[in-house]
């Protein structure tokens, strides 16, 4: 019990949670997803990229793009609808754009999958399909145990078939070992994938 309310505590303290006061927090909210006829994938981002053009790009289109030292990932904070997502930018051997993930924020505690994971799934289904339509396929949220375990696909819950990309959003279900305690947890999170075709 106590190591419960310090870990509440904690997340309080560093800002992490959502909501103050009973309301939602009113960090800046980051640009749209693009029109389909911009011909852009995320942002200004396009499948011709490299990475130091996508830091620039994702700096003009409004994101704070930064290079992962670790990963050599492009990385950008996103904020949408109250919620926090992390842009994550993937390259081929070519050193060009090659997907796009738009990841939830991820947790192990027993109300996280129902309490969280549920609304950022809910907050980026309904922007896709304002921006891009109805997904041609597309199922109601899972219950937790419905979604494979340390599957990197996870569960695909919708799929948008565009002219220039294939959209998917997913929920993924995963162990990780806690940094601070070293026991394995299990996490939760939801995923959009924008891949160019």
């Amino acid at each position: 019990m106590q190591c419960k309310l310090l870990i509440y505590l904690l997340i309080g303290f560093l800002g992490f949670n959502l909501w103050t006061n009973g309301e939602k927090n009113l960090f800046p909210e980051s640009p749209d997803l693009p029109s389909v006829e911009s011909g852009y994938l995320f942002s200004l981002l396009n499948k011709r990229d490299n990475r130091e053009r996508s830091i620039l790009k994702l700096q003009q289109g409004g994101y704070l793009g930064y290079r992962e030292l670790h990963s050599n990932l492009i990385k950008s904070p996103v904020r949408w609808d109250g919620h926090a997502f992390e842009l994550t930018c993937k390259y081929n051997h070519q050193g060009l754009l090659e997907l796009c993930l738009i990841q939830g924020e991820a947790g192990w505690q027993d109300f996280f999958y129902d309490d969280i994971v549920h609304p950022q799934w809910l907050a980026l289904r309904t922007r896709v399909t304002h921006a891009y339509g109805k997904p041609v396929e597309f199922t109601k949220f899972p219950a937790y145990e419905q979604v494979p375990y340390n599957d990197r696909g996870g569960f695909v819950t919708d799929r948008w078939e565009l002219k220039d990309r294939t959209i998917l959003l997913s929920l993924q279900s995963y162990s990780q070992e806690d940094c601070c305690t070293k026991q394995v947890l299990d996490f939760s999170c939801c995923l959009l994938l924008i891949q160019p075709k």
